[in-house]
């Protein structure tokens, strides 16, 4: 072999290994989504899809998404969490506080969005919310601090209220929270406040309401989590079947059947959990992303529901609705 064949010859041995690596396949990232509902439709699990797809993303192609079910039971989401953890997913989507704590417990290192109804620095979940500090970030849609305008909102519905219920699940730490801030609140307009607390996985839902209709309470306030969700068609008949107005904190349980509701816009915050992942994948740390807080929340009141137990709505209040269910 003469001296240029022999450099030839080293040239081509020097790039087959980067042939080789450029023929290897790409690794497509995976996203871990835990989801505290029954597999089925979710419109905002197709929002957060189609944030995704305007980010330039094809599922399937250049991301996975793998989904999780909790289905209204707190016992099974911790092991949810671990199955991600164990399988080394890229980046963990948590959707509500027991799966955002367990993911919290689980994992130091994989990548965290958190969509959280609870105030994530108090819950401890990130040190600030300017600078997540850990590998925790996302959004808080502020759900628990709204406590007093929905009661002034009832108020404004049932001037002569007393009495007030709270529906609330007792085993997990979102409710809680809102239970003592809906005891503030009821201080502050001086009600007396009345606890529905059920627990799982079976709820005494009928034993609530009736408790509820014996103290003479005049409206019902509905603490939104995974087992109230899971339930949700049965207590808005029961709330019907009662005479009982209820006053939610997420407009699906008012497309349920509620009569009301007062919050942020949960689709927003799963089409934020899209950015997140965008921004994580092109490298940056959620430690350096700060959490996300809704700017504009929504009344949604149902007209059918408030026919149903006889309620008139006032015109007012009507007026300022972003979205009224005829």
């Amino acid at each position: 072999m003469n001296r240029r064949d022999t450099v030839l010859a080293l040239v081509a041995l020097s790039a087959a290994p980067l042939a080789a690596e450029a023929q290897r396949p790409k690794k497509v990232p995976r996203i871990g989504f835990l989801s505290s509902d029954s597999p089925g439709p979710d419109p905002r699990i197709d929002i957060f899809r189609q944030g995704l797809r305007d980010l330039g993303y094809v599922e399937g192609q250049t991301l996975l998404i793998e989904l999780r079910y909790g289905e209204g039971r707190l016992d099974r989401m911790p092991s949810l969490v671990n199955e991600f953890v164990q399988q080394q997913v890229d980046i963990i989507v948590a959707t509500n506080n027991v799966f955002i704590r367990s993911a919290k417990e689980a994992t130091k290192t994989i990548p965290i969005i958190m969509i959280s109804s609870i105030d994530p620095v108090v819950a401890g979940y990130v040190e600030s919310l300017a600078r997540p500090g850990g590998n925790i970030t996302g959004v808080s849609s502020l759900g628990r601090d709204l406590s007093a305008k929905r009661m002034e909102l009832l108020k404004e519905i049932l001037p002569g209220m007393s009495r007030v219920a709270i529906l609330w699940h007792g085993d997990a730490p979102g409710p809680r929270v809102a239970f003592k801030q809906y005891e503030a609140a009821a201080r502050t307009f001086k009600l007396n406040l009345q606890s529905l607390e059920v627990r799982g996985p079976n709820p005494d839902l009928e034993g609530a309401f009736r408790a509820a209709k014996k103290e003479h309470a005049a409206a019902v306030i509905i603490v939104v989590n995974h087992l109230i969700t899971f339930h949700l068609k049965r207590i808005m008949e029961l709330a019907t079947s009662n005479q009982l107005p209820s006053m939610n904190e997420d407009s699906r349980y008012v497309y349920a059947g509620g009569l009301l509701s007062y919050g942020a816009n949960t689709s927003d915050s799963y089409r934020r959990a899209a950015y997140y992942i965008d921004k994580i994948l092109k490298g940056a740390k959620p430690r350096d992303l700060p959490v996300e807080q809704p700017t504009k929340f929504e009344l949604v009141i149902n007209l059918k529901a408030a026919k149903q137990i006889g309620l008139a709505i006032p015109k007012s209040l009507l007026a300022r609705a972003d979205e009224v269910i005829e």
